[in-house]
């Protein structure tokens, strides 16, 4: 895109210049003050929050180049303005993103939208419950120039920005006034205007007195005379309330402790573990009780435009009879998250984790799970998007791991490498679709040479809020790989592959969780290069009585391998299905206690991977300085 193809495009985009609170027949409503004409309005609902979007939209320079902005009724909004409206708002939030501006009102969910266009702009009025919206509906076809309701400009703005005829004195016959409003509020609007003089006889004999009533006299002025023909006085339009200065909220600003430019959140789990473990070198599970003490630290940092975040998370275990389960873990990652300009972002990651136990982090398949050793993993990504349209950009990524064993184990060291490259469209602010292109492969470990593969694949991908309520990731593709050294009927594979992590939030402290993966994991069994798992995974969170929280989930998972296994005399097919349930119940607002129950069932056709493990263990966690998101 040309630099004046790029001046064109952001000077056509309409501009919120002011946001303010004003009421509209009784309702609480929030103006926009809008320059330029904006695109399509939509709104729809998230629980407790409904989402105004305005497409072909941009903030305007009062905003002072922030992106984000959030009010609460502490802010300094007028109380006696928010009783005197049917509708309630707790908070009031406005985002802008690539070429749209979203509004979000966090009010209850009886409470409806509705939004009608005017010549300044736009006006979001709220309704209560069984309140009907025929005036406003029909003051949308309403023609722009002469809006069916005058409201005045939003005192936001500076008193030199509001027209001398707005602010023009009042008739010189005497009429009723409104109040006196703040310094920088414009004028109310005047009552409707009293009859012409020639009028006036024919009021009179429209109007005669009663029988027996003095003769209304002739004398006085007209606006005398049309003030007693209607004595109520004239409506006068609601001034607007001016909110206070935007405060830019950014997500890492809202909790944690201020250590320099950082802003810190830590949190310490203590638990007690009475479960089934595998540190023989056979899959036969060992029951061991220990002490698990896992502290945590997040901080986060602004950098320019971007974010430097670091987050480390030890495991310390004690007092267990066996060497392997007493281990620690470790796990330590930090990211970057830049803008470059007006068009560029970067993301850079590194993660790295060490351990005994954590064998689904050498494996996510899960193939190993017993003859345990001390293992490092590192892996390392950088990706870059880059905008080439308002909502089209180019996607470009790359990733580097590494797995190493520091004693023997039933597994091999190995390294990964993955590049893509693709096209990514912005559905809405909080939703990207991406379509590309990935190569990835597994150099031949020393050790292990039947892993060594090469694979393309095409693949789709949507990210952010999927559907009101519903967030997370979601990818499916079609992937061709080969692995030469793998043995007969294990060399080759093409077919669909995908994963998903879904969160559907149910109410306020209720959700549900829904993971799925399809996937080819390099494998350490006899001639397989890799075999092929699939998962299935749902949790469930919801409140009960007495503050205490429900938690479970249950999942499924089938392992398939390509090769023939020497012992059966066909390929080898593992089921696993495992499930967890729990209580949690805060003792004090940072400090909560908890306990849960799993267990693990796998079966597979080849006998000696049978097996049954189960445990449970009871917690005590407490967060000292917010708590570090999981």
């Amino acid at each position: 895109m040309s630099l004046t193809a790029a001046l064109v495009l952001a000077a056509a985009l309409a501009r919120v210049e002011s946001v303010s609170l004003t009421t509209e027949d009784s309702h609480l409503a929030v103006r926009l003050l809008v320059s330029g004409t904006p695109g399509m309005v939509a709104v729809h609902r998230e629980g407790d929050v409904a989402r105004v979007s305005i497409m072909d939209a941009d903030l305007g320079l009062r905003f002072a180049g922030g992106r984000r902005y959030s009010w609460t009724p502490s802010d300094g909004f007028d109380p006696a303005l928010l009783a005197a409206t049917t509708a309630k708002i707790d908070r009031l939030e406005i985002t802008a993103g690539t070429s749209e501006v979203s509004v979000l009102l966090h009010v209850p969910p009886e409470v409806s939208v509705d939004v009608r266009r005017d010549s300044r702009g736009l006006l979001l009025v709220l309704r209560g419950a069984g309140v009907p919206a025929g005036p406003v509906r029909a003051a949308r076809t309403a023609p722009a120039a002469e809006p069916a309701v005058v409201v005045p400009l939003p005192v936001m703005l500076e008193p030199s920005a509001v027209s001398p005829e707005r602010m023009a004195p009042a008739p010189a016959e005497p009429v009723a006034t409104a109040p006196a409003v703040a310094e920088a509020a414009p004028a109310a609007a005047p009552p409707p205007a009293p009859p012409a003089a020639d009028t006036a006889d024919l009021a009179k004999r429209l109007f005669p007195a009663a029988p027996g009533e003095a003769p209304t006299t002739t004398t006085g002025t007209v606006s005398d005379l049309y003030l007693r023909l209607f004595p109520t006085p004239a409506p006068q339009a609601q001034p607007e309330e001016a909110l206070p200065p935007p405060e830019v909220v950014e997500p890492w600003q809202e909790e944690g402790l201020a250590l320099g430019p950082f802003r810190v959140r830590a949190s310490v789990d203590a638990r007690y573990v009475d479960a089934d473990t595998f540190v023989e070198s056979t899959a036969v599970p060992t029951k061991d009780s220990y002490l698990a003490v896992q502290p945590r630290v997040a901080a986060v940092a602004p950098i320019g435009e971007g974010l430097f975040t670091l987050d480390y998370s030890p495991v310390f275990r004690a007092f267990a009879t066996y060497d392997d389960v007493n281990s620690s873990s470790q796990a330590l990652s930090a990211s970057l998250d830049l803008p470059v300009g007006a068009r560029v972002s970067l993301d850079v990651r590194d993660r790295f984790q060490a351990g005994i136990l954590d064998t689904r982090v050498v494996d996510p398949g899960g193939e190993y799970f017993f003859g345990l050793g001390h293992f490092r993993r590192n892996d390392a990504s950088a990706g870059a998007s880059i905008m080439v349209g308002p909502r089209l950009s180019v996607e470009l990524g790359g990733a580097l791991g590494t797995v190493r064993f520091q004693e023997p184990a039933d597994f091999f060291p190995y390294d990964t490498r993955s590049a893509s490259a693709g096209l990514g469209f912005e559905l809405t602010p909080s939703l990207k679709a991406v379509a590309s292109y990935v190569y990835d492969d597994v150099p031949r470990p020393d050790e292990r040479p039947e892993a060594e593969l090469t694979a393309s694949s095409a693949r789709l991908s949507l990210g952010g809020e999927i559907l009101p309520l519903l967030t997370g990731d979601l990818s499916v593709g079609y992937r061709s790989q080969d692995s030469p050294n793998a043995g007969p009927g294990g060399t080759h594979y093409s077919g669909f592959v995908m994963s998903a992590a879904l969160t559907r939030q149910l109410g306020r402290d209720s959700s549900l969780g829904i993971y799925a993966s399809r996937t080819t994991p390099v494998s350490a069994y006899e001639e397989n290069g890799f075999y092929l798992s699939n998962s299935v995974q749902g949790t469930l969170q919801v409140p009960l009585p007495a503050e205490i929280q429900l938690r479970g989930g249950v999942g499924y998972q089938w392992n398939d391998y390509r090769t023939v296994a020497t012992e059966i005399g066909s390929p080898r097919e593992d089921r696993i299905l495992g499930w967890y349930v729990g209580l949690r119940r805060p003792v004090r607002p940072n400090l909560f206690l908890g306990g849960a129950y799993r267990s693990e069932d796998r079966r597979s056709n080849v006998d000696r991977f049978d097996t049954n493990a189960d445990g449970f263990y009871l917690q005590l966690e407490w967060h000292m300085f917010g708590a570090p998101s999981r």
